[in-house]
């Protein structure tokens, strides 16, 4: 290992870490200081009846964050003009108003949510019970605003019936209905991520730097260890990983007419094929489908593709490898190279559909680079694991074939999380795809960072399997020529 160089190559990415770690910092950084969050809300299937004067509506919520900033209720007022006062008041479990707000009826919109905001915002305890009072004053049957209720959610074209116990159910002077209020209670969860943000840097830095230096000492007595192979990859190898990733890429599109045309044309006409398809399923309940779904093709495709071909990097290359000897770990980082020079060309047509359907960009794409070294972190262990497992075990391509098809349709490219039953979120926000995916659509259609956990959930999901495919790539390289 050249030590001079290695120096140098470690001097540039300790810089690009903190040139990352500012731009993240940057971006991010009122998404670390707090974030709005916003209570579910059911369907409207039918109504509780017009809120008259002598009426009153109850129904038991929980306070979402640590901060109330009002609520959002569905009403109908059949096209009247209707006047009045609606009153709305929430009261905690010891019978305390904590805020109440008037509403002009005659300002309410016909059929659709309408906010009450809070003049000042109320601190609770995030998870309290609270119980929303409506009332009215100068309501009178056929001149009183009509209160929406609902016991289903609606996933795409479907509705599933939610059941709800007679606790949780809305009142009418103190009898129970038969669902809940369409109701949305808005808050802001103050977050003190901020306040630590650079103290988790720093101490990450620290120990990356004190582990680079006990490898550094480890390299300098002649012994292999992680931060060699990187040093040998950029200094020694870095001329054949060029020549690899340029032979694979070329035999892609070896007598292909439209050549590399195809990495942007694939995602492009995937998308159309399942816009087509979908559209109509449910497009109505995700806002921006066509990105929306494109972004999902474009991050899914590069794992997809990047692990198919990592998979058979060394059995692909076995009379390579009987005849020269290279470092083994060169044969799938190039195969995930030649597919990450194929994921940043299909970022273009991603960035075409944007600019069509009129996506703002804004600086939270800057943050994509956290997501995409977290996503190659992930298929580079995933490829470790599986080109080991299939040296040794052929059948490993066509186990792969069903589980990446099973993986596909267990993350969110096409559908709506809503559709997935509360009761199996936990697990499903687990896969690491819907991780990274989500990540990214978040910074692209919404334009702002996702939360803390987002960032730790990435790099956890990355380093852990990275680590894993490294370690079980280092134990077996050796007996692979045995099996080729």
């Amino acid at each position: 290992m050249n030590l001079k160089q290695s120096k140098k190559l470690l001097e540039v990415l300790a810089a690009c870490y903190w040139v990352l770690a500012a731009t993240v910092y940057l971006v991010a950084g009122q998404q670390f200081h707090y974030t709005a969050v916003t209570s579910d809300a059911l369907s409207a299937t039918t109504t509780v009846g017009e809120l008259v004067d002598g009426m009153t509506i109850t129904q038991r919520v929980i306070a979402p964050a640590e901060f109330l900033t009002g609520f959002d209720l569905m009403a109908a007022t059949y096209g009247r003009s209707n006047s009045g006062t609606l009153h709305a008041a929430l009261v905690n479990d010891a019978g305390e108003a904590i805020a109440a707000q008037d509403v002009d009826i005659a300002t309410l919109p016909e059929s659709k949510y309408f906010t009450i905001p809070l003049d000042d915002m109320v601190e609770v305890q995030a998870g309290e019970p609270l119980t929303l009072t409506l009332t009215t004053t100068g309501c009178t049957p056929g001149n009183a605003v009509t209160i929406y209720c609902g016991d289903t959610i609606v996933a795409g074209r479907f509705d599933i019936v939610q059941s709800i116990s007679e606790a949780d159910r809305y009142t009418v002077n103190g009898v129970p209905g038969t669902g809940r209020l369409c109701i949305k209670i808005n808050g802001i969860r103050v977050l003190t991520f901020y306040r630590d943000y650079w103290l988790i840097i720093g101490g990450a830095f620290t120990a990356l730097a004190l582990l680079c230096l006990h490898w550094w000492r480890g390299a300098k007595a002649g012994h292999n260890n992680p931060l060699v192979a990187v040093c040998m990859l950029f200094t020694r190898y870095g001329f054949l990983i060029r020549q690899l990733v340029s032979r694979d890429f070329k035999a892609k599109y070896k007598r292909s007419v439209l050549g590399m045309a195809w990495s942007f044309l694939n995602p492009l006409l995937t998308m159309s094929v399942q816009y087509v398809v979908f559209s109509a399923l449910f497009k109505s309940d995700v806002p921006n489908y066509p990105v929306y779904l494109l972004s999902g093709i474009v991050f899914f495709n590069f794992f997809s593709e990047a692990v198919s071909m990592g998979m058979t990097s060394i059995t692909g290359n076995a009379s390579l490898i009987k005849k020269v000897y290279m470092p083994k770990y060169i044969y799938p980082v190039s195969r995930i190279l030649s597919s990450l020079v194929n994921f940043a060309l299909a970022i273009i047509p991603l960035l075409l559909v944007m600019l069509i359907t009129g996506t703002a960009f804004t600086p939270a794409l800057l943050l994509l680079i956290f997501d995409m070294l977290c996503l190659l972190g992930f298929v580079t262990g995933m490829s470790l694991l599986l080109t080991t497992a299939m040296t040794f075990f052929q059948d490993t391509q066509f186990l792969w074939g069903v589980v990446s098809m099973m993986w596909m349709y267990l993350t969110p490219l096409f559908y709506p999380e809503s559709i997935i039953p509360a009761q199996f979120l936990t697990v499903y926000h687990m896969n690491p795809m819907y991780q990274y995916i989500t990540f990214a659509r978040i910074c692209i259609i919404d334009g702002v960072s996702p939360e803390p956990m987002a960032y730790l959930w990435c790099i956890l999901s990355s380093l852990v399997v990275l680590g894993l495919g490294i370690l079980t790539f280092k134990r077996h390289q050796d007996k692979f020529v045995l099996y080729l």
